[in-house]
């Protein structure tokens, strides 16, 4: 089910709770918005940072850095956001 939420002056929207409700958002919680093409979607970023954490510590023993790393998942994830986006389009 789609919503429609106004944008303020300030750039702020409001999440429906049920969207809030089952992503696990409260008040602060931190979000990341990843475009692709012209849709925007919206994820929790704790999630994100459970995924970064997990292949740091396999990562570790390898010599790899943090940059590296972070730059091999950044890739990943906007190749996999192009693939899922082109389900929606």
């Amino acid at each position: 089910m789609g919503y429609v939420s106004k944008v303020t002056s300030a750039g702020q929207l409001t999440i429906p709770k049920k969207i809030r409700d089952r992503l696990g958002l409260r008040a602060s919680s931190l979000v990341v918005l990843d475009e692709v093409g012209d849709v925007v979607v919206l994820r929790p970023f704790e999630a994100d940072e459970e995924s970064l954490r997990i292949l740091r510590r396999r990562f570790r023993k390898t010599g790899l850095t943090r940059a590296r790393v972070n730059e091999i998942i950044e890739k990943e994830r906007a190749r996999l956001w192009e693939e899922a986006a082109k389900g929606i389009r």
